[in-house]
């Protein structure tokens, strides 16, 4: 829950920003001397007709966050499918620094198609991976953003995003007056609403192994945080207690979550056990805790505290219960996330009146600014802590924007249908 926000809903029912809505990446910026790669359309075995060209889809994620340059079919010398066929001088004639190539076809022992496809070195000349994904027909989309993810692996050292999803909240607009929990791949495909409700719905948050989301809802007349599973929609909400229930997030093992309360009067925060059903305080203070986050190792939580007078990010160790003051540059920072590694931490930072995405290194204590967009809220970052996802404004319009961490590509999510805020990274997909 944004800090701002949690100061409203404790006076007052807050109807929060963000129906069916699909999101597509169009690039603002990008790295200056991108990675060349050609990837072949790939040899189609099968008596169907293709509708889905995986080449396509793999060109689309490499190129979605201006890291690489994919060679267009139309400029190749040749359309090799196998080692053999591949000639390394005509791919240095184009510029490639690496080629994918591959075929698909339907296995008659699993009942499934195979997609087998090969990474080449081009400046190397030499195979780097040899691989295949196994599933339905259906699956096709699927199986691209997973090469397209052991592309990235090989190529760039970390792993590939591309299979991981996105969950948001769709805002309600005149073709829809409901509030949406959506989720989508991150290329916007496969967008699907998990609930939908008159009344505000916020805070996404998924579990560990990507089974479930928490979120908060108002359907019930005051805030109330729920669990939903994926595979058959099951929801159940936790323990209500008095006061304000919001700001889920899961612990690393999936076995706890934590979340903001008011039952003692001030907003602190609380860690449910979710096998227990029972709550235990964490913070106790006078001021408003609010925004937790789990380290990775799953020893500190980070929140947002007015405690000093503005807007700070704290870390308390949850067996300890010892607070330590992690901002202490400007007067507003607040909705901090960790870094992957445990090593930063990324935030909403106030400038000169300006809200904007900032980074800090958690051993130097040195703030950098990300963002040049206004009215920056609810960074997530990327599993592979190369990404960050926030919710911005255009014009009047709430859309999603995104930076990589090293701040050379700058893209935006507009929604095609609504308007989307509160982005929630999904884990990697083993």
């Amino acid at each position: 829950m944004n800090f701002k926000k949690l100061f409203l809903i404790t006076y007052l029912i807050i109807f929060f920003p963000s129906v069916s809505s699909q999101l597509r990446i169009e690039i603002k910026g990008g790295v200056e001397e991108s990675i060349s790669i050609a990837v072949v359309p790939m040899q189609w075995n099968l008596e169907i007709p293709q509708e889905i060209f995986i080449h396509e889809v793999i060109k689309s994620d490499l190129e979605s966050f201006g890291e690489f340059n994919v060679l267009p079919p139309r400029n190749m010398l040749s359309l090799p499918t196998t080692k053999e066929e591949v000639f390394y001088k005509d791919w240095r004639l184009l510029g490639s620094d690496y080629l994918v190539i591959g075929n698909i076809e339907f296995t008659e022992i699993d009942q499934e198609i195979r997609v087998s496809y090969t990474i080449f070195d081009v400046v190397k000349e030499r195979v780097i991976h040899r691989g295949s994904v196994l599933g339905p027909l259906s699956t096709l989309r699927k199986m691209g953003h997973k090469i397209s993810d052991k592309i990235y692996a090989r190529i760039q050292g970390i792993p590939g995003i591309f299979s991981t999803k996105i969950a948001y909240i769709d805002k309600p607009s005149k073709s829809d007056p409901n509030y949406n929990l959506m989720i989508s791949d991150i290329d916007g495909n496969d967008s699907l609403s998990l609930f939908s409700s008159p009344q505000p719905l916020m805070s996404p948050s998924w579990s560990p192994d990507m089974q479930s989301i928490s979120y908060v809802s108002f359907e019930e007349g005051t805030s109330r945080i729920f669990i939903q599973k994926l595979s058959n929609a099951e929801r159940r909400g936790l323990k209500l207690e008095k006061g304000i229930n919001s700001s889920p997030n899961w612990a690393p093992d999936g076995k706890k979550i934590s979340a903001v309360l008011s039952k003692s009067g001030n907003p602190d925060i609380f860690i449910y056990d979710l096998e227990l059903s029972t709550w235990l305080q964490v913070t106790n203070h006078f001021g408003i805790d609010t925004e937790p986050d789990w380290s990775p190792n799953s020893r500190n939580i980070l929140f947002t505290s007015n405690r000093s007078g503005s807007p700070q990010l704290y870390e308390v160790n949850t067996r300890t219960k010892r607070i330590k003051r992690l901002t202490f540059e400007g007067t507003y920072n607040a909705r901090g996330r960790y870094l992957p590694n445990g090593k930063g931490i990324i935030f909403v930072h106030r400038q000169n009146g300006v809200f904007h995405i900032a980074t800090q290194n958690l051993r130097t204590g040195k703030i950098r600014i990300l963002t040049d967009t206004r009215l920056d809220e609810s960074p997530t970052v990327s599993p592979n802590g190369n990404v960050v996802l926030y919710a911005t404004k255009d014009g009047d319009k709430d859309i999603l924007a995104g930076i990589t961490l090293d701040g050379k590509t700058k893209f935006v999510m507009p929604s095609l249908k609504g308007e989307a805020r509160e982005p929630s990274w999904s884990p990697l997909i083993d």
